[in-house]
């Protein structure tokens, strides 16, 4: 409020504001109205950025766009992760089946891809102490990556992101380009993936949430070989919807839909200031409690990533 109040002030001491006030210009209950509509106009603005630099989404878009031009098509495989060794910091992550990859994998690679655009670019290498380097290498009980695994309870990367304060669980209609989403289908197989559209029954893409949504456009890696499976879009459509699209655009079809976190996961990685230590360490406290240094695999259900049209 006190942004609000000091941009509002500017404004009123503004030539160009003054002119409307001129003692001529207006009654005092226009003048009136003309007030309230640039304070409302403030309120929605300074509201609006602040609501955009609280979560990453942007970065995870960049990232995306960067996998896309360099690692798209490379292969999909159950046991592949990264498409490539990754810098983190003055650490090395090493690729596991390089350049074969994985949907779960492909969320983990997404994720340090756009923070490392933002340390690139803030300067703020931070990010990369916030957790102990095993969270991003290690599926030992309860760590950030067997959560993004889909293991140990977790419903998905949103779910591991939000256990670790570091995202923020929301609802399906509530989602933004570069959110995170884990799906559910009626065949028993589940996917990870990067929300980026809202689509209707035709494909098409909709800026915003409404009763004419019937899916979503999605990133992540899925498939088969080399040149048709790996990182790549898809279209996915929620059951009992199967329509036909244009040569190009691949469907995932027979998603469930559903209110539940634990059948549609969805949520955002929020903006490093905003990440919270307390909830991390809580976190952390109660995994040291497991004492496993046991790997866990990849959660069954997410083993074959044949979708629609694959």
């Amino acid at each position: 409020m006190k942004i609000i109040y000091l941009l509002f002030k500017i404004l009123l001491t503004n030539h160009t504001l003054n002119f409307f006030f001129m003692p001529n210009f207006a009654t005092p209950k226009k003048k009136s109205i003309l007030l309230l509509s640039v304070f409302f106009c403030l309120v929605c603005t300074t509201v609006k950025s602040q609501s955009s630099k609280a979560n990453f989404n942007i970065y995870l878009i960049r990232a995306a766009d960067t996998i896309q031009k360099h690692w798209a098509l490379r292969g999909y495989d159950i046991n592949g992760v990264f498409t490539h060794d990754m810098s983190f910091g003055r650490k090395t992550l090493k690729a596991s089946k390089p350049a074969l990859t994985m949907c779960v994998a492909a969320q983990l690679e997404i994720i340090i891809t756009a923070l490392n655009i933002y340390a690139k670019e803030t300067k703020d290498a931070s990010v990369y102490d916030y957790l102990p380097v095993k969270h991003w290498v290690s599926t030992e009980t309860g760590t950030l990556k067997d959560l993004i695994w889909v293991n140990s309870g977790s419903q998905g990367t949103a779910y591991a992101l939000q256990a670790y304060g570091m995202g923020t669980l929301c609802r399906f209609d509530q989602l933004l380009p570069g959110s995170f989403v884990n799906i559910n289908r009626n065949n028993r197989t589940g996917h990870a993936v990067l929300f980026l559209s809202y689509i209707d029954g035709a494909g098409n893409e909709l800026k915003v949430y409404s009763d004419k949504v019937k899916g979503f456009k999605y990133f992540s890696s899925q498939g088969k070989g080399p040149g048709v499976g790996g990182f790549g879009y898809r279209y996915a459509f929620f059951e009992p919807l199967h329509p036909t699209l244009p040569a190009g655009k691949k469907r995932d079809c027979g998603i469930i839909f559903s209110n539940k976190q634990s059948l549609l996961n969805c949520g955002m990685m929020l903006f490093p200031s905003q990440w919270n230590k307390q909830q991390r360490d809580a976190k952390l406290a109660e995994i040291r409690n497991f004492h496993s240094l046991t790997e866990d695999t990849v959660n069954p259900k997410y083993a074959v990533q044949n979708t629609t049209d694959d």
